[in-house]
């Protein structure tokens, strides 16, 4: 990363620490009681967006969540051909981002908008543009991979232990979201 990058990454961390939402109180939901979620990712390669496809595609089959809306970011300025807008998924590059590299745009304004039951961080790496996303959001329960600079965001943070793939935090914080709240099952008397 260029020095100027870095410059313009850090004032625009800062700028997100001051317009972070202390005052939230979260809901804490069970993702198979959830009526809307959000998920953002980091759409690094075509791979990345299949897993996040399918397990969008999972959500809806196994869970009957009907209203599930994902984000990604493409790092540079143009997307490839399979990152266009599509029904359920939206994505915003680098020609979205002003000079402290906040993302702005119909896009992520409609996402940030959304008061989503849960929102998912799928993202294995810090990147500022969903961190401000994440952290400007009005959804209700956060969730995703634990992370110092992720810690003053989410509402739960699942500890990856060291795996940087995509398919391990997914098959996680789809685990642990499972677990929260979970209606207790109904015991018949022999």
């Amino acid at each position: 990363m260029k020095i100027l990058d870095r410059i313009k990454e850090w004032l625009g961390r800062r700028a997100l620490l001051k317009e972070a939402r202390p005052d939230r109180v979260p809901v804490a939901k069970n993702l198979g009681m959830a009526v809307k979620v959000g998920i953002i990712y980091a759409a690094t390669d075509e791979a990345a967006h299949t897993q996040v496809r399918n397990y969008v595609k999972r959500i809806k089959e196994e869970l009957g969540i009907i209203k599930v809306m994902a984000l990604g970011y493409w790092d540079e300025k143009e997307p490839p051909h399979y990152l266009h807008p599509k029904l359920n998924f939206d994505v915003f590059s680098l020609k979205d981002l002003n000079w402290y590299r906040i993302p702005h745009g119909n896009a992520v304004q409609n996402f940030i908008a959304e008061e989503y039951d849960v929102l998912i961080d799928l993202t294995v790496h810090d990147l500022l543009p969903l961190q401000y996303v994440l952290a400007k959001s009005k959804a209700r329960f956060k969730v995703g991979r634990q992370s110092g600079t992720n810690a003053q965001f989410l509402d739960m943070m699942i500890d990856t232990a060291g795996a940087e793939s995509l398919a391990q935090l997914i098959a996680n914080l789809n685990k642990y979201l499972l677990m929260i709240n979970a209606p207790k099952e109904a015991h018949a008397l022999n």
